[in-house]
């Protein structure tokens, strides 16, 4: 009887969860690295490649992890890019990233969802949205310590000092 009522306890508090997605901030785990610049130069005919907050991204381990593996897990985010001292033109894609420590972040296979479009042309962009992890991140996540990063990648002519804040950086993780 124990046992059932343990089981009952557990599918009502799991239950509950799906209702609403459990929203956890991982802003405060990166840090400083929410914003900062980097200077870009962009020759004629050479692809656009700038890795944010740089080419190893950022790992965030040491975070509580629960021992019932989620449905499904969201990513929803705010970014703000702008240039200044320059002016870059062209197009390209912005995809956030994040995989196991020891993995190749900037594999395809670690992109989180589709990458978003961006028009180089404009000195300020702001972006915003919400995207879904694939099994190998949500595994990742879950085993306590995770690797993320954002890629800007394209075709590009100039230069400028391109500057980065992440406004928003929240995990929806539902159960059911």
């Amino acid at each position: 009887m124990k046992r059932l009522g343990l089981l009952f306890a557990t599918l009502v508090a799991l239950a509950a969860c799906s209702a609403a997605p459990i929203s956890i901030d991982l802003l405060p785990y990166l840090g400083d690295q929410t914003s900062g610049s980097r200077q870009v130069q962009a020759p004629p005919g050479q692809e656009l490649e700038l890795l944010l907050p740089g080419e190893e991204g950022y790992t965030a381990s040491g975070y509580d992890t629960i021992s019932v593996r989620p449905a499904s897990v969201r990513l929803d985010y705010a970014l703000e890019l702008n240039q200044a001292d320059g002016q870059l033109s062209g197009d390209a894609q912005l995809g956030f990233y994040m995989a196991a420590p020891d993995a190749d972040l900037w594999a395809e296979g670690n992109r989180i969802g589709e990458p978003v479009d961006l028009d180089l042309d404009q000195s300020s962009l702001d972006l915003a949205g919400s995207l879904s992890l694939n099994d190998a991140q949500i595994d990742a996540l879950m085993s306590g310590a995770v690797t993320v990063g954002v890629r800007i990648h394209g075709s590009a002519s100039g230069s400028a000092e391109v500057s980065y804040r992440i406004d928003r950086l929240v995990l929806k993780v539902a159960f059911f």
